[in-house]
This record gives C-alpha cells, sequence and structure tokens, in this order.
C-alpha cells in the first residue's frame, strides 16, 4: 500500500457519527449562555482591532530592538460559530512577529516579550488558516470576519518576560506556538489546558529501526472531551507523538469514547494528511492512576500507515488541546524514551 493510506484506519459509521454530532451540538447550546457571560468585548480603547478578515499581517507601530522588552495587552474573542458556542479566545489565536520574520504566539492575554529581533511589531488572527512558513506566510484560503473582534494594545516594559514554562530540553512546536499548558519539569511534565492548545517538541534524531521503541508513564486526571474525538469539533485530547523524516506523526491518545486500537485520520485540515492517531486507551476506567507504556514504532507505523517506512523518527510530541469544546484536560508525562 503506498504512504500515507492506513492499513488500520477505520472511520466509525456514519450513524455513530451523526450521533456524537447531535450530542456535541446539544452540549454547546447549553453551554452558550455561560460562554457570552464569560467572553468580555475588545477593549474600545485598544489602538488596533483584529477581525479575522486580515489577508495580511498588520502593523502595531511600534518599533523594537533586539533584547527590549514590549507588553502585549489582548481583549476580546472571535466567534468561530456562536449557535455551536465555538469561540476563540486571544492567546489561543494572536500571533507576532517583528520584522516581517519568526512568528510566535501569544504566551497569554497579557504579557511580556524580550524582541526577537529588529523591527515593527505585527500581528495576526491565525483561527483555521495555516502558515506556510515559520515567517509567517499563509496558504492560500479565505480570510471572514469573526466578530466581535481581538483589541490589542503594544507599549514597552521594563517588567520581566512572562515565563511560558518550557521544561527543558524541550520546545513549543512553532506553528502552534507558546503557552502555559506545560510545566518546566523536563523529568515529569504537568499538562493543564482548558481553552487552548499545545504541542510540545523533543529532538530524537534517530534511525527508524526494527526493535526501536517509545516508551512513557502516564497519569491522566482528566479529559478534555466527554465526547469521541474523530469529530473536527470534537477533536480535544491528549497524546504522546513520535514524529518522522516523511513529515507525518502517529500519536498515541488516551479516548472519550472511541475504543481502545481505533485508527484514525486527524479530522483538521492540514492536519488531516500529516497526522495518524491511535487510541490506546479509552473510557473513564484507570483515569487518575500511573500507567506505563511501550510501543514499536516500526510495527505501529506500518499497521497504522502502511509501508514504505520512514527511514528516521525526529521528534516526541506532547499534545493538548482543548479550543473546541473548552473541558479542561490535565495529565502528568514522565519517564518518557525513544530508543
Amino acid at each position: 500500500m503506498g504512504e500515507g493510506k492506513s492499513m488500520r484506519e477505520s472511520k466509525r459509521v456514519i450513524t455513530a457519527r451523526a450521533a456524537t454530532f447531535v450530542r456535541f451540538v446539544r452540549q454547546q447550546r447549553r453551554a452558550l449562555p455561560g460562554l457570552v457571560r464569560e467572553m468580555g468585548p475588545p477593549d474600545p480603547q485598544a489602538p488596533l482591532k483584529l477581525t479575522g478578515a486580515e489577508a495580511d499581517w498588520v502593523s502595531s507601530g511600534h518599533q523594537v530592538k533586539r533584547g527590549e522588552r514590549f507588553r502585549v495587552e489582548a481583549s476580546g474573542h472571535q466567534w468561530l460559530a456562536r449557535p455551536l458556542a465555538l469561540v476563540i479566545e486571544p492567546r489561543s489565536t494572536v500571533y507576532v512577529r517583528i520584522g516581517g520574520r519568526e512568528v510566535r504566539k501569544l504566551v497569554a492575554d497579557d504579557a511580556v516579550y524580550e524582541a526577537w529581533g529588529d523591527g515593527e511589531v505585527e500581528f495576526l488572527t491565525k483561527t483555521l488558516s495555516e502558515f506556510a512558513d515559520e515567517d509567517g506566510a499563509l496558504l492560500p484560503g479565505k480570510c471572514s470576519a469573526q466578530g466581535p473582534g481581538i483589541g490589542l494594545r503594544v507599549s514597552a516594559s521594563d517588567a520581566r518576560p512572562t515565563d511560558p514554562g518550557k521544561p527543558a530540553d524541550w520546545r513549543h512546536l512553532w506553528r502552534i506556538g507558546d503557552g502555559r499548558i506545560y510545566s518546566a519539569d523536563s523529568d515529569d511534565i504537568a499538562i493543564s489546558t482548558h481553552g487552548d492548545v499545545g504541542i510540545l517538541q523533543r529532538e530524537v534524531g534517530l534511525p527508524l529501526t526494527a526493535d526501536l521503541r517509545v516508551e512513557w508513564d502516564w497519569l491522566i486526571e482528566s479529559l478534555p472531551s466527554g465526547l469521541p474525538e474523530d469529530l473536527a469539533f470534537t477533536h480535544d485530547y491528549l497524546s504522546i507523538a513520535v514524529e518522522f523524516d516523511n513529515g507525518r506523526d502517529l500519536t498515541y491518545m488516551w479516548s472519550a469514547g472511541l475504543p481502545e486500537g481505533h485508527v484514525f485520520r486527524c479530522p483538521l485540515g492540514w492536519w488531516c494528511d500529516r497526522e495518524t492517531h491511535w487510541v490506546l486507551r479509552a473510557g473513564v476506567e484507570g483515569l487518575g492512576q500511573w500507567h506505563s507504556e511501550g510501543r514499536s514504532i516500526a510495527a505501529d507505523y506500518r499497521e497504522a500507515l502502511g509501508e514504505p517506512l520512514p527511514r528516521r523518527v525526529e521528534r516526541v510530541w506532547l499534545i493538548a488541546n482543548s479550543v473546541f469544546q473548552r473541558g479542561q484536560g490535565k495529565a502528568r508525562f514522565r519517564k518518557i524514551r525513544v530508543g
């Protein structure tokens, strides 16, 4: 079978997927009044306002030099689909770059940064679009306004830069950006996600041999979704992944409602051609307890994605997403090893 065609991928029958969507709609309609009360409007005095309709980066007028500190205050929100209570906050959609280079996501809605370059501070809300490169060019696609919008204020600051909590030897995937989801202990990484998304990466750089394994311990305290995660708007989950030199990744997840052993492509655009999910554990049994896992990477790749095998494992990932349903996911990962 050709590369990229899953050997085990099996979509649930359409009636089961439809039933999940009905449950999702009911859940979101119940949540909508509370979200409307919770989400504040953009600051009417903010010098800059983004609606999501911007096809290019927006200048702030604030110039910095490398090493200078500046503060970004963000307010407001964007409704991806208000009837479905799908809302996104600045910390999950606003990206910043300096002098047209090297995108970063806001660490928080109010945070201080140390300039990583010289030039003007620029902003963009990515929402459901996707970057073509690390300097912030967007892949082709329609951009539409999503009210009420996000207000931004930039000012010089002498305060200490906000710590995103990145553990030693790990880095945030630039495409998803920084955040405050992960703890700073590289041997026992705590995860707490609520209405946000993050991917943490660690370099591996090993040949993919028949005996190469990924091993880890995990303790899942709470799952960010109570529904099966194979629909785009229920795709909130916690997982550990291995990334290959062919650009694909295989993620091992704990699912709320999919059966153990279920393999499926990511339901999100752009990611669907790159990411495959393997449900390793499911349901509520075992939550709040430590579990040790070990997987043969080559065997799992062959079973889930077919032939030919990639040549190398480039990175290991930790993924936490709760941006759609805004549930709370809490977990700990330790003793992560590829070898």
